[in-house]
């Protein structure tokens, strides 16, 4: 995605272009730091869910001696879960047990054998089992009952799915602050309002009077009688006297 901005107009529009399409125009820049920044924020949230889940894999050998007992550690949190599959290489039963960390101290002191999950004197088996609260656990493989002076070989593999509630409880923060980014990009807004342009002058002149202008009038005298007559008399209408070429006379009316 590529943004660009153009003048037109004395305005600023911004062209959002993805592989090499027009998208729009967005007219205030303001708008575009919103969508970019949510978008951003977006990316981190799903980058934060996609890790929030981690699967690891591993592979273990034991042997067992007769009347004795193997084990392993795991610290885990709510919603682990461990799968996989165990096999004893002569075909000679074993039991498989998780206990929690106060369960493998009550059997280290002689107490009955408790446990959380139990497979009892098989040779081989799948295992599935989801843990429920934080703790420190232990797989502990057994020797099987009725058989003496023989170790047994177990072939353990196992996958362990953890999840990462800091990973979860991250995305969710991003997301929300994402929803409030796009929400103001997005968000309408209302139209400026428009200043209609000033009437003309003719408008405040509604009402008032015309001024017309002067009118000149051309006129002769008569040099007889004094008689003021008009410019195309050849003759003065009061005496008769010839009028003659004179300088016009003008007059304001």
């Amino acid at each position: 995605m590529a943004i660009g901005k153009v003048g037109m107009d004395n305005r600023v529009f911004t062209i959002l272009i993805f592989g090499g399409r027009y998208l729009g125009r967005i007219v205030d820049p303001v708008r575009v730091r919103f969508l970019v920044g949510g978008l951003f924020l977006v990316g981190l949230a799903l980058f934060n869910f996609v890790t929030y889940t981690n699967t690891s894999s591993t592979q273990s050998t034991f042997n067992i001696l007769s009347g004795q007992y193997e084990y392993l550690t795991t610290a885990r949190n709510p919603g682990d879960s461990i799968s996989g599959a165990f096999q004893e290489g002569s075909g000679s039963p074993v039991s498989f047990y998780i206990l929690s960390s106060a369960q493998f101290a009550s059997f280290q002191t002689g107490a009955s054998l408790n446990s959380m999950y139990s497979i009892q004197d098989v040779a081989s088996s799948a295992i599935s089992f989801a843990f429920t609260v934080q703790d420190t656990y232990y797989i502990v493989f057994r020797h099987g009952s009725g058989l003496f002076n023989s170790t047994e070989t177990v072939d353990f593999q196992r996958t362990y799915i953890t999840h990462d509630n800091f990973r979860l409880g991250l995305g969710l923060f991003f997301l929300a602050f994402a929803a409030v980014e796009l929400v103001v990009a997005f968000r309408p807004r209302k139209a400026p309002s428009v200043i209609p342009p000033p009437p003309p002058v003719s408008f405040y002149l509604q009402g008032q009077p015309t001024p017309t202008p002067a009118v000149q009038t051309v006129t002769k005298r008569c040099s007889l009688c004094g008689q003021v007559v008009g410019e195309q008399l050849s003759f003065c209408p009061t005496c008769g006297n010839k009028l003659k070429d004179q300088l016009p006379h003008q007059e304001s009316t």
